[in-house]
C-alpha cells in the first residue's frame, strides 16, 4: 500500500497570512492565488461557522474542480456536524469535499462522520526541516491510512510551499 501526501494550509485569510502573498493583492483574490498553487485548504471552525452558506458556496467559485475542502470541527459540535450535513446535499458543495478534521483531537488519526475514509493528520505549527514525513507516512500506513494530510498553519508559512515540493516528489 501507498501513501499519499496532501498538503493543505489552515486557512488562507487574515493578517497572519499576510507575508504568503504579493503586498498588493486584494483579500478578496486570495483564494484565487491560493488555489493556483495548492489542491486543497483546510477552513478553520472560527472561519467557516461565521460564514454564511453563501459566502462559503461562493469559496467553491475561486477554484479548479479537483480543489479540495477540509471542514474543520470540533469532535462536540453538533451543530457543525449538521450544518456540513446538510451542505453535502449542494452538489458543487460535495464535489469539492476532502473531509473534515479536528486539529484539536486526540488522535492523528481522522475519520470523518460521514464516510469510513480515513486519513492521518501532521499539523506543521512551526518552521521545521521537513524529515518527519518518511515517518510520519510510516506511521500512516501503521495506522492503515492511505493518506496523510499535511496541515501547514500560518506560522510556518514558510514551510508550506517546500512540503508541496516535497510532497509532489513522494508522489503526493
Amino acid at each position: 500500500m501507498t501513501t499519499s501526501i496532501e498538503v493543505a494550509a489552515y486557512g488562507w485569510q487574515g493578517a497572519a497570512w499576510d507575508g504568503f502573498y504579493p503586498d498588493d493583492m486584494p483579500a478578496e483574490w486570495r483564494l484565487d492565488y491560493y488555489a493556483n498553487e495548492f489542491f486543497a485548504v483546510v477552513v478553520p471552525l472560527c472561519e467557516w461557522s461565521q460564514a454564511d452558506d453563501e459566502t462559503v458556496l461562493e469559496w467553491l467559485e475561486q477554484v479548479s474542480a479537483d480543489f479540495r475542502f477540509y471542514w474543520e470541527v470540533s469532535g462536540s459540535d453538533a451543530a457543525a456536524t449538521a450544518r456540513l450535513q446538510l451542505l453535502l446535499q449542494d452538489e458543487a458543495f460535495a464535489a469539492h469535499w476532502g473531509g473534515v478534521v479536528d486539529l484539536n483531537g486526540t488522535s492523528m488519526l481522522s475519520q470523518s462522520p460521514f464516510s469510513a475514509d480515513a486519513f492521518a493528520l501532521l499539523h506543521v505549527q512551526q518552521n521545521l526541516a521537513l524529515r518527519p514525513l518518511r515517518g510520519e507516512m510510516e506511521r500512516t500506513m501503521a495506522l492503515g491510512g492511505a493518506r496523510l494530510l499535511l496541515v501547514v498553519g500560518a506560522e510556518a508559512s514558510d514551510t508550506l510551499r517546500p512540503a508541496r515540493d516535497l510532497a509532489l516528489l513522494l508522489g503526493g
